[in-house]
């Protein structure tokens, strides 16, 4: 088979392809199976997510612990550890609060799409 030359060419030969794998030849199964897979691929980014913002937790408890260490020290030599400890524990936490707002947008976008499948579904 030729390659396609055009966009409409490519576009008949993925909905070929899109047909013989899904075995839908309605535009709505299409819909479907496209919504259904950008449903399973944010799904997946939220558990990426999760996972970063846990590790984003603990080192934000690691980091606290450590500054609690030094200031019971109280030795003077830590003073600049001190305030740079501090400056990446707020960043950490900044980052964290970047994550969580990522994970409620993926969230809501998971929940539209699985609207449109069951109005799609009908």
């Amino acid at each position: 088979m030729a390659a396609p030359n055009g966009p409409n060419q490519l576009v008949t030969r993925v909905i070929n392809d899109l047909i013989a794998f899904s075995g839908e030849t309605e535009a709505d199964g299409y819909m479907v199976f496209f919504k259904q897979q950008q449903i399973s691929n944010l799904r997946g980014f939220i558990n990426r997510m999760h996972e970063e913002a846990k590790t984003a937790r603990n080192e934000i408890g690691q980091i606290t612990a450590l500054i609690a260490e030094m200031e019971a020290s109280g030795a003077e030599e830590h003073h600049d550890h001190l305030i740079d400890l501090r400056a990446d524990r707020e960043a950490t936490r900044t980052k964290l609060e970047g994550l969580e707002a990522l994970i409620m947008d993926a969230g809501e976008q998971v929940e539209i799409k699985e609207e449109e499948v069951e109005q799609l579904n009908g």
